[in-house]
């Protein structure tokens, strides 16, 4: 499989492991930075080892490096090293309160640098501050104090004078025990200049479609979750400082609703969520990132329609030879009986022929092109989403298209509905009798069909007019009154007797009906039989 355009790395820490977290994060940045170094003198050698063995024995005891992922690769790592580096919602109160005025001090300095410059030591002090932020948290705060790329379940946009507020939303759901879960998103930038998301000339990211997708992801995290999240609360923020955009996003419940299991001894929520779960939260954030459901929409409505002018095309091509020829050719190789015509009945073969009769039907339609192009739209998406597979039936546009509820399956289906009626009529309605089909010359199956139906069809209607009152007959009738006695009006339609009957047969029906009821049915019943003697 070709490597997938997004990919979502996960993990989780209950109550009973955050300050051992927060131990693990300093380690592991304190072993990066020892790595990045060129030379090392003996202290370091000595502090480096030491700052290794901590990280194994806490990752031993709380297992933090167990990080639910998709793929080995380069974009992978950078997710990982992302959602086990230390982020605002990380920090203790001290590191926070110290976060906050390095914010202050550095909004500061920009502003007084914009207006009238800096000194040699305000900009080595817009320097230093800047570098100890940073090893904090990597926000950065605009000249309006807005926070790039941070939104929340409650903000599309956080001003540095919200992060208070978010703090506290996060430290109510961590002091009532919840569950911290993080995930990050990760992108290829080339996907996201495909779809106009990234601009590939200015730079430009269109946050507001990434913040739509993630709340879609989170909704889904929210309902699919058993039981669903309580009071959710989360925060997010998108990495442009990587190869690839990221978008971290830290969950909370406030008032949680988890599970309380033992693990080796200790009492803690459960955090894991299924791979089930993690997948949908992909495919929720992929299908709204790429509009999907609006395509879907569309593709439902296309369907419809298709199937409405697969009807009305065959009544106008039914009548013309070269379409006979071809309808003709098909009823040949269909089963004896009209209950197989189905068409995941058929086989290859007889598959083949359908699909071709509605090519036919449907070659002028713009609708059926329509179809055909989104959906190989939406096969070309989803490939760069997920990347290519192997696998037939994961193909998107073969199921689509050919699949078993595909829209030749359906538009089949419609064809031999129609297929069947006419052979049940041109048969006269006659059930568990020998299909038409096999009473006539196959090579002129649908011709004589029609001409059969044509002569019901023409009888019908000289029944009708046989049965209107017709005054001169009145007259005559009157002369000789045992003459034509059979074009009398009945003063009773046939159709009015069957209802009768029915009625008749849900009385006696009901056991409590009594001997008064039962007598007036008797007669009832007589008056009905001698009302169809004299419409004999």
């Amino acid at each position: 499989m070709g490597r997938p355009a997004i990919i979502l790395t996960s993990k989780f820490s209950v109550p009973s492991s955050r300050k051992a977290f927060g131990r693990y994060v300093g380690y592991i940045a304190r072993k990066e930075a020892l790595e990045q170094k060129e030379y090392l003198t003996a202290d370091e050698k000595t502090e480096l080892s030491r700052v290794k063995k901590q990280v194994r024995k806490l990752d031993q005891e709380n297992n933090f490096s167990k990080v639910k992922s998709e793929e080995h690769s380069k974009r992978e790592a950078t997710a990982k090293k992302l959602i086990e580096k230390k982020n605002f919602f990380d920090l203790n109160d001290k590191e926070f309160d110290k976060y906050l005025g390095y914010m202050v001090r550095i909004d500061a300095l920009n502003q007084k640098k914009d207006k009238t410059g800096l000194s040699d030591d305000e900009q080595a002090e817009l320097e230093r501050v800047g570098q100890a932020a940073n090893k904090l948290s990597e926000m950065r705060a605009t000249k309006e104090k807005v926070l790039d790329g941070v939104f929340s379940s409650d903000k599309d946009i956080v001003q540095l004078k919200d992060l208070d507020y978010i703090r506290k939303q996060l430290n109510e759901g961590q002091k009532n025990n919840s569950v911290l879960w993080q995930d990050v998103v990760s992108f290829d930038n080339n996907f996201l200049k495909k779809k106009g998301i990234l601009s590939s000339k200015t730079g430009i990211l269109n946050e507001e479609e990434l913040q739509k997708a993630t709340k879609k992801m989170q909704s889904v995290f929210q309902k699919e979750m058993d039981p669903p999240l309580n009071d959710m609360y989360w925060v997010a923020s998108i990495h442009r400082n990587t190869d690839n955009v990221h978008i971290h996003i830290a969950t909370v419940e406030k008032d949680p609703r988890r599970k309380i299991i033992t693990r080796d001894g200790v009492s803690q929520p459960k955090g894991r969520r299924p791979q089930k779960i993690i997948d949908h939260m992909k495919s929720g954030f992929a299908n709204e990132l790429i509009g999907s459901s609006e395509i879907t929409k569309e593709l439902s409505q296309k369907r419809q329609a298709i199937r409405e002018a697969i009807q009305v095309n065959l009544t106008s091509q039914v009548e013309q030879p070269t379409f006979q020829v071809e309808i003709n050719q098909f009823v040949r190789v269909l089963p004896e009986s009209r209950r197989e015509w189905f068409y995941n009945k058929l086989d290859k073969h007889q598959k083949k022929m359908s699909d071709h009769l509605v090519d036919e039907l449907l070659k002028d339609n713009s609708d059926f092109q329509k179809y055909k192009d989104l959906v190989w739209k939406m096969q070309n998406d989803r490939q760069d989403l997920y990347g290519k597979s192997k696998r037939e039936n994961k193909n998107y546009a073969i199921n689509q298209l050919y699949g078993k509820e595909g829209i030749y399956a359906r538009n089949g289906n419609a064809l031999l509905a129609d297929l069947r009626k006419i052979d049940k009529q041109a048969n006269h309605n006659q059930r568990h009798r020998i299909s038409f089909k096999n009473k006539v010359d196959p090579n002129k199956y649908i011709q004589s069909a029609l001409e059969e139906i044509r002569k019901d069809t023409a009888a019908q209607k000289d029944k009708t007019k046989s049965e209107e009152y017709t005054p001169s007959l009145h007259v005559r009738r009157r002369k000789n009154p045992s003459r034509h006695i059979y074009l009398k009006k009945p003063f009773i339609s046939q159709s009015q007797i069957r209802k009768i009957k029915s009625n008749q047969e849900k009385v006696f029906e009901k056991t409590n009906a009594d001997l008064e009821t039962k007598k007036n049915l008797r007669e009832f019943e007589k008056l009905q039989n001698e009302v169809e003697r004299e419409l004999e």
